[in-house]
């Protein structure tokens, strides 16, 4: 039917038109096809994070291992019983649920590893914070086993970590979690790997459990928009080439 179309009418070539939208057909596909990379991803994520559910939790030591040898071991279930150190602690800007308040980090010296570790205890609201400035919202959890989900260090990639910075603010809050900007704030050298804790009984603060695992999926709509704007792209193009009669 174009061809038709093309043969049966003069058709004007329009270089500068041409030019901005051969460039723009680029740009919306490169989109769509980063998306159906993002789609399979996502997938995989997905996966991975079901089929680790409702695995028992293995030693810390064992996790790091093996993260180190350059397996993946995000979101495996892990545990670590040691020593809490309340003076070594970082609090993440954050809200959970509505509400506006701090994940709070801190560090656990674990029996089995000769490092230190970060663990995120959980979320605090703005009221519990403003109520507990003296004395450790943890100091229950003395010599715990903490059960949680194994994490990497977040980094920021571009163009996201040019306008949002991982250091602390003017009130001491993080925005990224980076147990390695934490040790160093700290003075102290720490796995660059961190622990999610769960949910504890007898203990509503930090709630521990607050990590996401029900990720929206929507990569397959949005390659299908960039991949409809390029057809449209395209359409407009061949309305400017195909002058009427």
């Amino acid at each position: 039917m174009l061809a038709g179309l093309i043969h049966n009418r003069r058709f004007l070539f329009r270089p500068v038109l041409t030019v901005f939208v051969l460039a723009g057909l680029a740009m919306l596909v490169s989109l769509g096809a980063w998306q159906l990379e993002r789609l399979d991803w996502k997938q995989g994520l997905i996966t991975k994070i079901e089929a680790r559910a409702e695995a028992p939790p293995m030693a810390l030591e064992e996790a790091i291992a093996r993260a180190d040898a350059g397996e993946d071991m995000e979101y495996a279930p892990v545990r670590v019983r040691g020593r809490l150190q309340p003076d070594i602690e970082a609090r993440l800007f954050g809200s959970y649920e509505g509400a506006a308040g701090i994940y709070l980090f801190t560090v656990v010296e674990p029996q089995d590893l000769d490092l230190l570790v970060y663990v995120n205890l959980g979320f605090v609201p703005q009221s519990i914070l403003q109520a507990s400035t003296e004395a450790p919202l943890y100091q229950s959890l003395e010599t715990p086993e903490i059960t949680g989900l194994f994490r990497y260090r977040e980094e920021l990639p571009p163009p996201a970590s040019w306008f949002q910075s991982a250091e602390q603010s003017s009130d001491g809050l993080w925005f990224v979690r980076d147990p390695l900007h934490f040790a160093k704030a700290a003075q102290v050298e720490a796995s660059p790997y961190y622990v999610d804790s769960f949910a504890r009984d007898g203990a509503p603060w930090p709630k521990g459990g607050t990590t996401r695992l029900d990720f929206r999926n929507a990569h397959l709509d949005y390659a299908l928009t960039w991949f409809g704007l390029a057809v449209v792209l395209f359409g407009i193009w061949l309305i400017f080439s195909l002058p009427k009669q």
